[in-house]
């Protein structure tokens, strides 16, 4: 076999190589872009983008610039005015530094870049195609900095089929564009996209302003200041109500020392603090900003900056969990905890071995009622008429609660392990006796030889879900009286526009409305318009998440989901008419025992089991 030399690479082919490293898609070009520019001073900075990036890149700033000098150099590899020692890796406090950037950017596109300081009397203008420089000469142009990036990839043309859909990949630009706006609030950001405005924040050192000009004004009512200094670790941020929160950790942003990071553990941590407030499978709005030494944190982890590691990161989490604990209970600040404050050892314990969050109750948190003399019951008429409920603390009229209340509401079925199968239940169509209701949620019956308890959660939320069942799992379409304009984040408006067909089979009507909004004209019928936001929330997230999910089983999930959320609850009491008609439902063994998650609706006792538990017999 011939030995083959070894050689060393041109310099246009290593950063070809080099830029695989770099430059993975259009957001990995802006992400460089930028970071050059708010390490240069910028106080503006804006970002254009068309056809997702590939086509067209712009970043301009109001920086410092570039000397005309310096301007070459700025483009070969491994240049920076960042670093200048080894000893300077320990203790990096700005957002980039690598000096390949430049030069990868510029060995698989088209750039041109127009920079200017405030030394000297004209700016200059490079021009470079595929590592080579094609224009050098002075050019007029305001101080700062313009780059603009064509044809990314265009003489490598195997990376261009890595690439998503320009809707995809424009998602992933706003979203880093949105990271930044709650990054750095002192920074105005301005990001375009094929000529529409969809970001621009004012710059005005306010994080809570920044939140509202990413998620809307409706945000500021749910959301809660955090604070907490320990003099290791500073805190600062918001965190949301329940009302915010998500069935992904899409909204959650943590900045270190101004860097945006993705930490599981911190996101655990947070998690924890909110203890039983969010259901299952819900994830509460974060946007906190850690402030640290530089030397207790490196940077250096991962090529894309995004995973950071601590000298002591159960001390960090720990920190983020008292924080957000205390916002949520409204201590506006933090306070140094006493000796019967202080967090327990098993508490924290489980910030940092636990991954799981503790699980909250199937049904939606309800606040409990005072406590009340149980209401009588009443007799009903004996024509069947819908279920009606009462809530025990309360002396207004019943409610009816058998309209649709969020047919699509949520999408994802929570798994349930089936209960161990026992004897067989025999509840029949002859008489019975309401002996009464236990904990305003067991229903208490005697028929013949036995006792039956049966849970009004589980066996309404059945009964919902066979009468879904039977119309054929179709949905029809009922317009709203004025459009619903819901604000989405550029990933989930990507998912949506891309799934749009599958959102009209459900029975939806959405229309692009603005950048990153949609406008909803029509939903699923029976669903009430309150719902609407939050299911397009969770509808993109279960798409994105699991990709390409069939109509069925979306249907399914769907119609679980609302069969519980349409579902009496614990704790609502129900008068004998209503009681009367769920049993009537279970009366003639056409309806399965089981809720729709599989658990059981109702557990018989015998007279003899009474007899045994009391002795009477052995």
């Amino acid at each position: 076999m011939k030995v083959r030399r070894i050689e060393v690479l041109e310099p246009q082919l290593a950063n070809k190589i080099a830029a695989g490293e770099v430059v993975e898609r259009p957001a990995s070009v802006v992400k460089e872009l930028v970071e050059n520019s708010l390490d240069a001073g910028a106080n503006s900075v804006t970002v254009e983008i068309k056809e997702g990036g590939a086509e067209y890149i712009r970043v301009t700033d109001n920086g410092s610039g570039i000397t005309s000098e310096d301007v070459k150099t700025a483009f070969l590899r491994h240049a920076t005015s960042k670093l200048h020692s080894v000893e300077g890796l320990d203790g990096i406090e700005t957002l980039g530094f690598r000096g390949e950037a430049l030069a990868s950017i510029a060995a698989v596109s088209k750039v041109a870049m127009r920079t200017h300081t405030e030394e000297e009397e004209a700016g200059t203008l490079i021009s470079i195609e595929g590592g080579s420089v094609k224009e050098y000469l002075p050019c007029g142009c305001p101080k700062g900095t313009s780059i603009e990036v064509r044809e990314l990839f265009y003489n490598v043309p195997a990376r261009l089929k890595f690439l998503k859909t320009p809707r995809g990949e424009a998602a992933a630009v706003g979203d880093y564009v949105l990271r930044l706006i709650l990054g750095d609030t002192n920074v105005s950001f301005k990001f375009i996209n094929n000529g529409k405005p969809v970001y621009h924040s004012a710059g005005d050192g306010s994080l809570e302003n920044a939140i509202i000009c990413v998620y809307g004004s409706e945000t500021a009512e749910h959301i809660k200041p955090v604070h907490f200094d320990d003099g290791y670790v500073l805190i600062d941020g918001y965190c949301g109500d329940e009302y915010l929160a998500k069935s992904t950790r899409v909204q959650q942003s943590i900045f270190v020392n101004g860097r945006y990071i993705r930490s599981q553990q911190l996101s655990f941590a947070a998690q924890r603090a909110y203890n039983t407030r969010l259901m299952v499978g819900r994830f509460p709005f974060l946007a906190l900003h850690i402030r640290i030494s530089p030397r207790e944190v490196d940077v250096n982890v991962h090529p894309n900056k995004l995973t950071v590691r601590f000298r002591d990161e159960e001390r960090i989490a720990s920190a983020v969990y008292m924080a957000v604990r205390q916002a949520l209970e409204s201590r506006a600040t933090y306070e140094a905890p006493s000796e019967n404050d202080e967090a327990k050892p098993e508490e924290l314990y489980g910030i940092f071995h636990n991954d799981r969050t503790e699980r909250a109750e199937e049904t939606e948190n309800i606040v409990p009622a005072p406590e009340t003399e149980r209401a009588p019951v009443t007799f009903a008429p004996a024509e069947p008429e819908p279920l009606f409920v009462r809530d025990s603390a309360s002396s207004a009229p019943a409610a009816e609660v058998s309209d649709v209340n969020g047919v699509l509401h949520y999408l994802f079925p929570k798994e349930e392990k089936p209960e161990e199968k026992t004897e067989p239940i025999e509840f029949d169509l002859s008489p019975y006796s309401i002996v009464g209701v236990a904990f305003d949620t067991y229903i208490i019956v005697e028929q013949g030889e036995s006792v039956f308890v049966i849970d009004q959660h589980a066996a309404h939320e059945r009964i919902i879900y066979e009468k879904l069942i039977r119309d054929e799992l179709r949905f029809e379409s009922q317009l709203l009286l004025s459009s619903k304009v819901v604000t989405l984040s550029p990933t989930e408006f990507a998912v949506l526009m891309d799934n749009i067909e599958r959102f009209r089979e459900l029975g939806f009507e959405i229309e692009e409305f603005g950048a990153s909004s949609v406008s909803v004209h029509a939903v699923p019928t029976g669903m009430k318009t309150g719902s609407v936001e939050r299911l397009i929330h969770d509808m993109t997230a279960i798409i994105k998440r699991q990709g390409s999910v069939k109509e069925l089983d979306l249907l399914r999930s769907a119609l679980i989901r609302s069969s519980c959320k349409q579902a009496i609850k614990g704790g609502q009491m129900l008068d004998k008419r209503g009681i009367e008609e769920i049993l009537s439902h279970y009366a003639d063994g056409s309806t399965p025992l089981t809720c729709p998650h599989g658990r059981p609706v109702m557990v018989s006792f015998s007279r003899r089991d009474f007899e045994k538990l009391f002795k009477r017999i052995t």
